[in-house]
């Protein structure tokens, strides 16, 4: 028992004599705390300042989307078809996501800062488009998943935050141009396709028309004939199929008649939906919901936590170098007295 307790006083003894040492070296201790602290502060100095510029960008809730979603089902458009408003509105909201992570909108902007470009003027023409998409690597979006819907935000890395909110504000307004102008070609490119798959319709239709009416002029076949073929045929109890009678035995005045129309058919639907569209064209359409002003902005220096990190580490070095230091010393001075 006597044992333990002197081994246990002379732990207590050791933490006493190294409390001591760190005591009495405690100015060198500081100095290195000193040392460590300007070399902290120069290289938080030396460090470019870095802001993160978050905007969040939603669905919009605009109601001029209940007319797309009717032009489309008219036209059947097959790619972009959504059958209710509130999808149209997440539909385009990714488009747009899309849209903007191209990165074309971002870049176009980027070369019209001046510190960029006087950057990449410096480089080769071949390595000039490679450093530009680098710096449009610091657009970042961020996916926001909820039950029904998805929202993103949009992280910015700039060193400028002014310089920061503009580029932001014009690759956006960029983007919402582009998107617009993409949905409405498709929608007139499938106008066309609607158009020209009704007009070979009724051309098909016309050719026909034209020959038996030239069958039936040639055979002097005026009025219709069927009745009379049918009225005939049924007095030998035979069920004949209207469809599987010759046409031209409807008279060319009919079949004239119908050729006419056709002639003159002038697509009306077509032009309700394109007036549609025109009218949709005119309007200011939020396609996305977002507030420039709600940017957030965070800075990515963070000088006292490397100020505090650069301390402690100049407290631990000079602890360290004094304790090595007190016990070189200690064996020095033993070794002498031997």
């Amino acid at each position: 028992m006597k044992k333990n307790t002197d081994t246990y006083y002379e732990n207590e003894i050791d933490l006493i004599n190294l409390l001591k040492i760190i005591w009495d070296d405690k100015i060198k201790i500081l100095i290195f705390a000193i040392i460590s602290f300007l070399i902290g502060f120069g290289y938080s100095y030396q460090i470019p300042k870095n802001y993160l510029n978050s905007l969040v960008i939603k669905k919009s809730d605009n109601n001029e989307f209940t007319k797309l979603v009717y032009i489309e089902k008219f036209l059947k458009t097959k790619n972009i078809l959504i059958t209710q408003t509130e999808q149209k509105n997440q539909s385009i909201l990714n488009r747009f996501v899309n849209e903007l992570m191209d990165y074309e909108e971002l870049s176009i902007n980027l070369e019209n800062i001046k510190k960029v470009r006087k950057n990449i003027a410096k480089l080769p023409i071949e390595n000039q488009e490679k450093k530009l998409f680098q710096y449009a690597k610091s657009l970042e979006i961020v996916k926001l998943a909820k039950e029904d819907e998805t929202n993103y935000i949009i992280n910015f890395k700039w060193e400028n935050i002014d310089e920061a909110k503009e580029i932001l504000k014009n690759t956006i307004n960029l983007t919402l141009k582009n998107l617009e102008k993409s949905i409405y070609e498709e929608l007139e490119q499938s106008i066309e396709f609607e158009k020209k798959i009704i007009k070979n319709r009724d051309e098909t239709r016309l050719k026909y028309l034209l020959e038996q009416s030239s069958i039936a002029k040639e055979l002097n076949i005026l009025n219709n004939q069927i009745d009379n073929v049918n009225l005939s045929q049924s007095n030998v109890s035979l069920s004949i199929n209207t469809a599987d009678i010759a046409y031209y035995l409807r008279g060319f005045k009919a079949i004239d008649k119908e050729i006419e129309l056709i002639k003159n058919r002038d697509y009306q639907n077509f032009k309700f939906i394109e007036q549609e569209i025109a009218y949709l064209k005119e309007k200011d359409t939020r396609w996305v919901d977002y507030n420039i002003y709600s940017l957030e902005i965070k800075s990515l220096k963070n000088t006292k936590q490397i100020i505090i990190i650069s301390i402690l580490l100049g407290l631990i070095v000079g602890i360290i170098f004094v304790l090595i230091f007190n016990a070189i010393q200690s064996q020095t001075v033993s070794k002498k007295t031997k």
